[in-house]
């Protein structure tokens, strides 16, 4: 906060979300979420307020992985360990200066992890409940959030199906996640008149198709034939859409209007039917981005830069965009905070930052280690009877990092939330307690709380792109 005042910006998606959170409207290319949150903290005025809460939602999310890990009787030093990437990584540490929902998603999922994790011997129902309001939050942050919703749904079920919860916690956790999705939704139509969380869903899975599409074999109708990838050499996913040669610059009503992104649906589905080894070949390579050494220049240096502190003060987009809702970059920081807002360098400690990140940061082969690692001793550890606590971050952190280049493109900021709950998973397959199986848990459901008191009985855990700078450019 001392280096880079008041905040830093990432182009046109932290405008579009400074103008969600002042007036109110949605931005169609992508969940708007965040713009709430910077709503409820416009009374201070502040940018520098932002940046403090999310420093304060990182620090938090590395006390709440220490805390789970020291309730599961995890050595001190283990657990201070798992808490180091979240508190030290300078990716971590940029994202949580930066105007975007990402830190904020991470904590939400770090919350809804806590409350479903931190007993052993009891799962209150308050608990799961509110667990699923926060990935419900989180999914409209970031709509992998949703994704994360159902793997929490369907590891009640198999609680449910084990005679170890019930299935008023499946109501629950459904009933309370859905809800904030569903408001989102009815306020994403009042305003674009289409009943879902963007006008864009299509549009970026057209992009996941661009890596291998051929329309020779897809063979598209004549509408969805303006579509085909240009010729050429083929570039990230991604920048198909931001590209200033993209097909959407041809379709009529822009990128984002409802027909262009159904066409584009429609033709992403065909893509993916009529060339499936095409599509796993694409998702495969940059899921493996993931797990480089070095951070991988993906999807083009300009985006790679937007990470870098050396470059926290380029102007990414011109103060003179138009923002949605009528707005421009400069006016609307004006509006919010009172004075211009452009990233300003103080030495020295812009410099010891961009120095620390040279180094200070968990490389992705790391990442892959931790998460084969806690796997691996999660499965030697069930085979004798011990604790499997980690079963449901580990498939939270894998959720992270696989959706993305399913549906999209890889992208480093994509990382930054699956590598707390990797580290959570990864500690927690050490634990030392287990859940248990007690006839009051297999009853009848509507209690406050669901209990299991013996806590030495086996059983497993519950639930276990050359960009255009004047333009928005990521999901």
């Amino acid at each position: 906060m001392l280096a880079f005042r008041p905040v830093m910006w990432f182009g046109g998606d932290s405008a579009s979300y400074l103008a969600t959170g002042l007036r109110l409207i949605p931005d169609p290319s992508r969940v708007g979420g965040y713009g709430f949150m910077l709503w409820a903290l416009r009374p201070l005025h502040s940018f520098v307020a932002v940046a403090a809460v999310q420093h304060a939602m990182g620090l938090a999310i590395g006390v709440l992985i220490y805390l789970l890990a020291h309730r599961y009787r995890v050595p001190g030093w283990a657990a201070t360990l798992a808490a180091l990437p979240v508190l030290f990584d300078a990716y971590e540490l940029q994202l949580e200066s930066d105007v975007l929902p990402d830190v904020a998603f991470a904590f939400l999922v770090m919350v809804a992890l806590y409350l479903l994790l931190r007993s052993a011997v009891e799962r209150r129902l308050a608990d799961v409940a509110v667990a699923g309001l926060a990935l419900g939050l989180s999914a409209i942050l970031w709509p992998v959030g949703l994704v994360l919703l159902l793997v929490l749904l369907v590891a009640l079920v198999a609680g449910v199906l084990r005679k170890r919860v019930g299935w008023l916690a499946v109501a629950a956790a459904l009933g309370c996640g859905i809800v904030p999705v569903l408001g989102y939704a009815a306020w994403f139509d009042a305003h674009q008149h289409q009943f879902s969380l963007t006008r864009s869903d299509g549009v970026f899975l057209w992009s996941r198709t661009m890596s291998f599409a051929d329309c020779a074999v897809i063979k598209p109708p004549s509408d969805e034939r303006r579509l085909c990838p240009p010729p050429g050499p083929r570039i990230a996913a991604s920048l198909y859409i931001w590209d200033g040669d993209s097909p959407l610059l041809r379709m009529p009503g822009g990128r984002f209007s409802a027909r262009t992104n159904s066409l584009a649906m429609d033709f992403a589905l065909r893509a993916i039917t009529a060339q499936p080894g095409g599509y796993a070949a694409a998702v495969a390579h940059d899921l493996a981005l993931s797990f480089y050494w070095n951070r991988p220049v993906h999807p083009d240096p300009g985006i790679v830069d937007r990470y870098q502190f050396s470059f926290a003060a380029t102007a990414w987009v011109p103060a003179s965009m138009s923002t949605p809702g009528g707005g421009t970059v400069a006016r609307d920081q004006v509006r919010y905070a009172g004075q211009p807002a452009a990233t300003r360098v103080v030495e020295p400690f812009a410099s010891w930052l961009v120095s620390y990140q040279r180094w200070g940061y968990l490389r992705g082969t790391l990442l892959g280690v931790i998460l084969l690692g806690g796997l691996a001793v999660m499965i030697v550890r069930r085979k004798g009877s011990g604790s499997s606590a980690g079963a449901l971050p580990w498939a939270f952190a894998v959720t992270i990092l696989v959706v993305p280049p399913l549906i999209a493109d890889f992208d480093l900021r994509y990382l930054v939330p699956a590598v707390p709950v990797a580290c959570l998973a990864a500690v927690l397959s050490f634990g030392k307690r287990t859940w248990t199986t007690s006839p009051a848990a297999t009853a009848t459901t509507a209690r406050p709380a669901l209990t299991a008191p013996a806590e030495d009985t086996r059983t497993t855990s519950l639930p276990s792109e050359s960009t255009s700078t004047a333009s928005p450019d990521s999901t």
